[in-house]
């Protein structure tokens, strides 16, 4: 575990809501039915990895034996899953829609699940010139990749909850929180209230022995020391459980820094752990700001791997126009260690995106703190 000082947290920064995007993608509801407080189980067939993160759900069985699932998420988001014969994961991805540098809504994926390994892409600043940039030199390509939902007549009603219980339309603030298994699916009681939200999932595995090494390719970042130092704050944000909430330590999660290297991250395990900085499209991540891939093998996490995108500006002071090292590479090591996106607030170190100029990341808001919790009781 590294000891570090904690920095003040400056006042969160906001990008805009993504509330408007139930009326933009209003057609993938199912029926228009909102997904209800608690999930039923699935019927027999394909099933998303890990657990299930909505009651409303679409279902294509096909004659070749494949099949998928789709479960429709608050503020238009879905996960689609599809399975090959007999049930198998072929690949899970989460949709999202995030606002885009020429105004309006882009859906992109920000989970891709296959056998053995999740990718979670990072999303900026669509204000942020450099991102904006190298977003929509991507778009096109982050479109094709994005999987519809699945057109099917949706689930049997014992998956709806009570007509008490949902709200008529789903919107931002919204319902209260309903557990899931190990994870929470909720809306924040007070959008942007960093010590109220309490929204997180899981994604891949945890680590079994609640610790992991890493390198860093310290030529990628320019042997720009602070900026290594900056990186490896990120991951012990976490050992420490570092807040503004006064919610102490409990987790025993220790990652450790295991100096320079001079590899680069895989798209496949190589059995090391690495940061580093280059093309996000030339590994799957057209589009994003940052990347992790966490591997895992017999329900454990055995490697993770990190890349910073070489198209945008960084910072270690939060500059203005640029992109907090800390702050992204906390957000990173929360996947790393098992944390999935959580999009109730912006105020949630695991928000799908980040604003430029801001450093409120670094600092785990209190559903960051809850996920971390439940992965490593």
């Amino acid at each position: 575990m590294v000891a570090v000082s904690a920095p003040r947290r400056p006042p969160l920064t906001r990008i805009p809501c993504l509330a408007v995007a139930v009326a933009l993608l209003a057609v993938l509801a199912v029926a228009g039915v909102p997904a209800p407080a608690g999930a039923a189980p699935l019927a027999a067939g394909c099933e998303p990895p890990g657990q299930q993160r909505s009651a409303n759900l679409a279902r294509a069985d096909r004659a070749d034996g494949t099949s998928e699932v789709t479960e429709f998420l608050p503020d238009g988001a879905y996960r689609v899953t599809r399975c090959g014969r007999g049930g198998g994961l072929l690949v899970s991805q989460t949709v999202t829609p995030i606002p885009d540098p020429d105004g309006g809504l882009t859906l992109v994926p920000t989970e891709i699940e296959r056998p053995g390994v999740t990718v979670s892409p990072l999303y900026g600043d669509p204000a942020e010139p450099s991102w904006a940039r190298a977003f929509r030199a991507d778009r096109a390509a982050l479109r094709s990749a994005v999987i519809p939902p699945t057109a099917a007549t949706p689930m049997s009603p014992k998956s709806q909850a009570p007509a008490g219980e949902r709200p008529a339309v789903p919107r931002r603030p919204a319902t209260s929180p309903s557990r899931v298994g190990g994870g929470q699916i909720a809306v924040a009681a007070v959008d942007g209230d960093a010590c109220s939200t309490t929204q997180y999932s899981f994604m891949g595995a945890p680590w079994a022995s609640r610790s992991y090494g890493y390198a860093i390719n310290r030529g990628r970042f320019n042997w720009n020391d602070t900026s290594v130092v900056s990186i490896v704050y990120g991951h012990a944000n976490w050992d420490r459980t570092y807040n503004s909430c006064g919610l102490n330590d409990i987790t025993n999660l220790a990652s450790w820094h295991l100096g320079s290297t001079s590899a680069t991250i895989h798209s496949y395990s190589d059995g090391q752990s690495i940061v580093d900085k280059g093309d996000m499209s030339s590994v799957g991540c057209a589009g994003a700001l940052a990347c992790t891939w966490l591997f895992t093998s017999g329900g454990v996490a055995v490697e993770t791997d990190q890349r910073y995108s070489q198209a945008v500006t960084w910072s270690n002071v939060g500059a203005a126009g640029a992109y907090d090292y800390q702050a992204v590479a906390t957000h990173e090591s929360g996947h790393g260690i098992g944390l999935n996106h959580a999009t109730s607030s912006d105020a949630l170190t695991m928000y799908p995106t980040i604003a430029a100029g801001t450093t409120h990341s670094r600092t785990l808001a209190k559903g960051d703190v809850l996920g971390l919790r439940a992965r490593y009781p």
